[in-house]
């Protein structure tokens, strides 16, 4: 679709200067008119564009309004979320499943997954303050697997969990703990294994608060080899716990900066 194109297009923050003059204002009013979420996300574009855009996908699914859609995938607790998605999922009948196959949600969630999380290259990628216009690979990766979980049935996560391990595996070629790509890695680490630290979401009372990885019933070895492949890398440590931790040693001995 052509508006999608120009707004994805609109949306991709970089430092050339633009050769044409862009009316942000007239092609977001085309999106609204056209009632086009996906494109109006792409314009958007940033860490807001990412959740409007996941967001849609969950309310094309799910009987939830646009704004309590965006709290579940990026403001909310995960118990918030958890006990958001429950009801929705109580009053719908699902057949008993052997085998999983993603919906065209769930292979949009994975693009985006490869493309924010699983293609990360740089140290730089995880400063979430740059101003490159990237959304760090923590952040998206959080926001990404919070629309899966809204997106699959209870009866059926354990399963997806599965398949979606098989497909992260094949993407990474992580075996027994090894993987070339150790920053992507360290960025599933940080966002399956550590409370969120942003600073939009509410914790609640903190000591409540399950692990991503636990919510979506990921098999414990499969964590445990995504840990060990990125061992060493102070990415896959929240920034406050690395620096306490630097500046406890006074010194970067206890972790890598090496390229991964």
């Amino acid at each position: 679709n052509l508006l999608n194109t120009v707004c994805d297009m609109a949306g991709r923050k970089t430092n050339v200067e633009p050769r044409f003059i862009f009316d942000g204002a007239t092609v977001m009013r085309q999106c609204a008119l056209s009632d086009n979420i996906q494109a109006a996300a792409f314009l958007v574009g940033g860490k807001k564009g990412l959740v409007l855009e996941c967001a849609d996908l969950v309310t094309s699914n799910l009987s939830m309004t646009m704004k309590n859609a965006e709290i579940a995938l990026s403001i909310g607790s995960l118990v918030d979320l958890k006990g958001a998605v429950a009801p929705i999922y109580e009053r719908m009948v699902q057949k008993e499943e052997c085998s999983f196959a993603p919906t065209v949600c769930h292979e949009h969630l994975m693009w985006l997954l490869e493309e924010h999380v699983l293609n990360v290259h740089t140290y730089g990628e995880f400063d979430s303050s740059s101003h490159t216009g990237k959304i760090d690979p923590v952040y998206a990766g959080r926001v990404c697997f919070r629309a899966w979980y809204c997106l699959t049935h209870s009866s059926m996560l354990r399963i997806s969990a599965k398949w979606l391990e098989g497909w992260t595996r094949r993407k990474l070629a992580l075996t027994k703990g090894k993987s070339p790509r150790r920053l992507a890695c360290a960025a599933l680490v940080r966002t399956l294994l550590w409370a969120d630290e942003t600073e939009e979401l509410d914790l609640g009372d903190g000591d409540d608060e399950p692990l991503l990885a636990a919510v979506m019933e990921f098999d414990e070895r499969f964590i445990a080899e995504l840990a060990q492949a990125c061992c060493g890398l102070i990415q896959s440590i929240p920034p406050h716990l690395a620096e306490e931790l630097m500046s406890s040693v006074g010194g970067t001995n206890m972790f890598s900066l090496e390229a991964p």
